[in-house]
């Protein structure tokens, strides 16, 4: 276990409230991007932020350099151990309130109102899943939640739709739930400027290839295995298009088979984790969300912000960012028949695709900002801690 206490820098804690947030993971994904862009704005809310997490990722050390304080902690099996080291950390540096991020995280940080009599506690669900268990398991999980919510003080949801979920579970309370939306920095996707021959070429893809991408980690619940088979049914029709998989994960291997069984070889290209996304999200003609659920997936809005086409599952999380006929199109999940028919009409429509995209970069511009998100944010732990006012 490695600390770094809040005591360090003692002078700037003066008149500053204290919080821990939880996370059980710091590898790439949602929950460490939206903890580390959180950290970026406690300072002007009169804050100080500590985390603790596993040193297993690549945001473990934008946290350590971020956060106000850290403790690297093992959080995966459940450890009662790791759960009375974080307890500890928050004696010692008389810590008032526990955000956790997400259901592991959730599992340590709601106990805790036992074991530090005073402490508050906020939760954030960032994404609603129980279809994943099987009945039994579900059932034990429904129940340990509806429990720990009787010792949450406030519940975040990052989108409408996922608050309802929450509720039709009973996961949380309608009174002490509020929706905070993920944010961007929409000019961070704005004005990028790129060289399309050059990015086709690394590739391998033709000059004249109309692009379809997906930006995801490879997972079941992204949808990976709808998005080929719409592809292939696709590309029957519209040869010239390609697709492009941007992340890795556990399903690479299932997928890279996929695409073997469907002789996509020379269509479909898997780039691993980049750190270009801004400027191949300005490379594709098309971007593409199959997930079979999400929470808030930035990447949608990030799409929106360049200016990319947006085909989406009408899914939680997905249908509160796009609104189809509107910004983007939706289909439905788990359908590649639905979503190669939509993909078919989008190619052969581009000026309805430039017309929605003008239409989602205002909308993330009005909704998605990520100065709206820290304001929203910082705005719950003062009503939580009672600081209103003052």
């Amino acid at each position: 276990m490695s600390i770094c206490a809040l005591g360090e820098g003692k002078g700037m804690w003066v008149n500053m409230k204290k919080i821990l947030y939880i996370a059980i993971s710091s590898q790439t994904g949602g929950v460490p991007r939206h903890i580390l862009q959180a950290l970026r704005h406690a300072k002007e809310y009169g804050y100080k932020v500590a985390v603790a997490a596993p040193d297993d990722g690549d945001y473990y050390p934008w946290f350590r350099q971020q956060a106000a304080g850290m403790l690297k902690v093992c959080l995966k099996p459940y450890s009662f151990r790791s759960l009375w080291k974080i307890r500890c950390y928050i004696r010692k540096n008389r810590i008032e309130l526990v955000h956790s991020h997400g259901k592991g995280a959730g599992m340590y940080a709601r106990p805790l109102k036992l074991l530090c009599p005073g402490i508050k506690v906020v939760h954030t669900f960032h994404g609603v899943y129980v279809e994943e268990y099987g009945v039994l398991l579900r059932a034990i999980y429904c129940q340990i939640e509806r429990r720990l919510r009787h010792w949450t003080d406030h519940f975040i949801c990052v989108s409408q739709s996922e608050r309802k979920e929450a509720m039709r579970l009973r996961f949380a309370d309608r009174k002490r739930t509020s929706v905070i939306c993920n944010g961007v920095e929409p000019e961070h996707f704005q004005g990028v400027i790129i060289n399309r021959n050059q990015y086709l070429k690394e590739f391998g893809f033709p000059h004249n290839a109309y692009l379809i991408g997906c930006v995801a980690r490879l997972e079941q619940m992204k949808g990976h295995q709808y998005l080929l088979s719409a592809f292939a049914k696709l590309i029957k029709k519209h040869p010239q298009c390609r697709l492009l998989l941007v992340g890795d994960g556990p399903e690479r291997e299932s997928i890279e088979a996929q695409i073997q069984e469907q002789n996509l070889g020379s269509f479909v290209c898997l780039t691993g984790f980049r750190h270009d996304v801004p400027q191949l999200l300005k490379l594709f003609d098309m971007f593409v969300s199959a997930s079979l659920k999400e929470g808030m997936p930035y990447t949608l809005i990030e799409a929106l912000a360049a200016g990319t086409p947006v085909t989406a599952t009408d899914v939680i999380g997905n249908r509160d960012v796009i609104h189809g006929g509107k910004n983007g199109f939706l289909v439905r999940a788990e359908s590649a028949e639905d979503l190669a028919e939509m993909l078919d009409y989008a190619v052969r429509n581009p000026e309805i695709c430039k017309k929605y995209s003008v239409q989602g970069q205002r909308m993330v511009h009005a909704l998605f900002t990520e100065e709206r998100f820290a304001g929203r944010l910082f705005g719950v732990y003062d009503k939580v801690m009672e600081r209103h006012g003052k």
